[in-house]
């Protein structure tokens, strides 16, 4: 008899797991209660970077007289714009449904409960003799605001609009909310990000920060730092008036809550199964995504660190083989990229310069600016640079950030030198093509080493 896996959960972690699962031989079975893909395919990554494309593409139209071609001015269909996000959503998880239908995956729709060694979907039983919790998470709001007001809006709110907000006031400078910032400054609102600390993309060095802020307030976003909402001062059928904690006030039509994401780990039997969450409600794992009950791990955003589909993809490929004793092996986290999908884009993997320092590296750092790249100056885009940080006392590199046009291609490249741990050195001595914005990477390098023949 095959061993039997059920994977809670069907987003971009929990589907991997359990068609992985299932090409190992074992009886897998997925329980998903709303749609397979989960957050990133219905409500991140897929959606919002369909409408970011769109945004591109309004931008491109704009500065089209500038490549010798006379259009007139744009007009924008934002209700196809959102037709075309909902098309390819669904043309994607219809990828992901195939897909298990060829793995003879059986998918279950309905809200799992773990009882024992089985899990419960409507009264009826799914024994597992191994389980893979991939539960994912949903957009938090922010205490003292009414987010059932038609006002306010989470990350998953915006998505439903049907109109372009003419003042947009976003609550939260980190990812999502640059994201979005980036989004409706193209289609022409006026748009406010609040941000906590004191600048935003945290994740982000201060440097690169900097530079990606400069250019986006160009484009009209205005950005507070280190204020906080402190209150309402008045809701109202179209929009809603918020007060700060310096006492200023800001008028908004639309209001996103964008200040974080919470495990969706409550009432599902994880502490009666043995299974231990935190306070915050992640899940407890060990390297090998195991938690304190032997017969369940857990993978994805409800583990908590990088919330990340590609990083939980991965989890769920290894969990799976870890669960069935295929070449079990601790989940290894040095190299992941993370990108930002914002105008300009943003890219990283490894340690910042800022994170280096910080660790107690001395570094160095190579740098090769967009402005000398060809290819960037013919596609109109030539903002950005490519960054790589080393041990000085090895060369080897320890991480990279690439901000501009392409700089979510371009880092996968990084990530596999620093896999094969690869100095500055030997990665400048790799022939790149000409004329790529891909070979700023190898400039960069150079210029790390002092051999770059236009930047040393």
């Amino acid at each position: 008899m095959s061993a039997r896996v059920v994977v809670l959960g069907g987003g971009p972690a929990g589907d991997v797991a359990a068609l992985r699962a299932a090409q190992l031989g074992a009886s897998s079975t997925l329980i998903e209660r709303a749609e397979l893909g989960g957050t990133c395919l219905n409500w991140g990554c897929i959606p919002t970077k369909a409408l970011l494309a769109s945004a591109d593409v309004l931008r491109t139209v704009r500065h089209a007289a500038e490549f010798g071609v006379t259009v007139g001015e744009p007009k924008i269909d934002f209700g196809r714009m959102m037709a075309r996000k909902e098309e390819i959503v669904l043309k994607m998880r219809g990828g992901v449904e195939a897909a298990c239908k060829r793995k003879n995956v059986a998918v279950i729709r309905g809200q799992g409960v773990i009882e024992g060694d089985a899990v419960v979907v409507d009264a009826k039983r799914y024994a597992y003799d191994s389980l893979i919790v991939a539960v994912g998470t949903e957009p938090v709001g922010l205490p003292g605001l009414d987010m059932n007001h038609p006002a306010v809006m989470t990350s998953n709110d915006v998505l439903r609009l049907t109109s372009i907000p003419k003042r947009l006031v976003i609550i939260g400078g980190g990812i999502i909310g640059c994201e979005f910032a980036s989004l409706f400054a193209a289609l022409g609102s006026d748009i406010t990000v609040v941000e906590l600390m004191p600048r935003i993309l945290a994740p982000v060095d201060a440097k690169t920060t900097a530079f990606f802020q400069r250019i986006v307030e160009k484009e009209g976003v205005k950005f507070l730092t280190g204020r906080k909402v402190a209150g309402v001062d008045d809701y109202r059928k179209n929009g809603i008036t918020i007060k700060l904690d310096d006492g200023s006030k800001l008028d908004c039509e639309k209001l996103l809550v964008s200040v974080g994401r919470a495990p969706l780990t409550k009432g599902i039997g994880l502490e009666a199964a043995g299974v231990k969450v935190e306070a915050r409600g992640n899940i407890v794992v060990d390297q090998f995504l195991q938690t304190a009950n032997p017969k369940i791990y857990a993978i994805g955003d409800c583990v908590g660190g990088l919330q990340l589909a590609h990083k939980g993809s991965a989890e769920g490929h290894r969990a799976a083989e870890n669960a069935l004793g295929h070449d079990r092996m601790p989940m290894d986290y040095t190299v992941v990229p993370s990108c930002i999908y914002t105008h300009p884009e943003i890219a990283m993997v490894g340690l910042n310069a800022d994170a280096a320092k910080e660790a107690g590296y001395e570094t160095v750092v190579g740098q090769a600016r967009f402005v000398g790249s060809a290819k960037a100056l013919a596609e109109g885009q030539p903002d950005g640079f490519a960054q790589l940080i080393a041990d000085k006392a090895t060369g080897r590199i320890l991480g990279a950030t690439i901000v501009g046009i392409h700089a979510v291609e371009m880092i996968h490249e990084v990530g596999v030198a620093m896999s094969d741990a690869l100095t500055l050195a030997e990665l400048g001595s790799i022939i790149h093509a000409h004329p790529t914005v891909s070979e700023m990477v190898m400039d960069a390098a150079q210029a790390g080493v002092g051999v770059a023949p236009y930047l040393s």
